[in-house]
């Protein structure tokens, strides 16, 4: 195994162990019992915005540990595209530092906080172990299954967690200009939630058809990782290499 590699194996999994963290710690929070109160109708919105404080911080550094990504883009280690690359990891930054950190107020008192922590952490803990185990190379059924099929309810809950969190953001923005930043990328999520939505689906169709046909394949002696967050090979006896690619979030 190659540095190159190593690193980037290192990384998928440091990074599927931190989400699946985030994961597992909203659930106990959402499990725990909720605050005493007069008011028992309103119990698990109590319990979700326990969330908040004791998760804010390690989210905000996990999502800001992902800018690596770009510069594997942007130097060659990966072959995944700079400017998708870009966009995807810069709309998460601006989610956790300029909307849940600059505004702790109407993101703490929202359960949608919650939801956003566990749409995000479900999906990265299995992107990136899926990753992982390219770059060691196996190949995980389930895993791969996972990674594109938990989308179809992840992404609108992620997206419309984000959405609400970013709205109500920018009524509380005293600042005229800042409010209008934030209320223009609201108009933007509706075309790009669309857009990212039906590719994922389109991805998922091909995707899932190769890995059935794969399993075919008696002669399969194994996977060749060739693009960290794009392409695998599969390697077979006395057949052409198979080429999948995945250059989505």
């Amino acid at each position: 195994m190659t540095i190159k590699t190593t690193y980037l194996l290192l990384y998928n999994a440091l990074s599927s162990t931190l989400w699946l963290r985030i994961f597992l710690s909203v659930i106990a929070i959402l499990l725990s019992p909720a605050p005493p109160s007069t008011d028992t109708s309103h119990a698990p919105i109590r319990t979700a915005i326990n969330v908040y404080p004791n998760l804010e911080l390690v989210t905000r550094w996990t999502q800001t540990l992902a800018i690596a990504e770009i510069l594997h883009a942007a130097t060659g280690l990966t072959r995944a595209p700079v400017t998708t690359t870009f966009t995807q990891v810069f709309t998460r930054c601006v989610q956790v530092w300029a909307v849940n950190y600059q505004h702790p107020e109407p993101t703490a008192s929202s359960p949608a906080y919650a939801a956003l922590l566990l749409a995000w952490s479900a999906a990265d803990a299995v992107r990136y172990a899926y990753f992982g185990f390219l770059l060691a190379g196996m190949s995980v059924h389930v895993v791969k299954w996972l990674r594109y099929s938990l989308f179809i309810v992840l992404y609108p809950v992620g997206i419309g967690s984000e959405w609400w969190l970013m709205y109500k953001a920018a009524a509380a923005t005293a600042n005229p200009v800042g409010a209008g930043v934030f209320y223009f990328c609201l108009v933007l999520y509706v075309p790009g939630a669309f857009m990212m939505y039906s590719y994922m689906l389109k991805q998922r169709r091909k995707a899932l058809k190769h890995q059935y046909k794969a399993t075919s394949y008696s002669n399969t002696i194994g996977y060749r990782y060739a693009q960290n967050q794009n392409t695998y090979i599969m390697t077979t006896k006395g057949q052409s290499d198979v080429h999948i690619v995945e250059n989505e979030r």
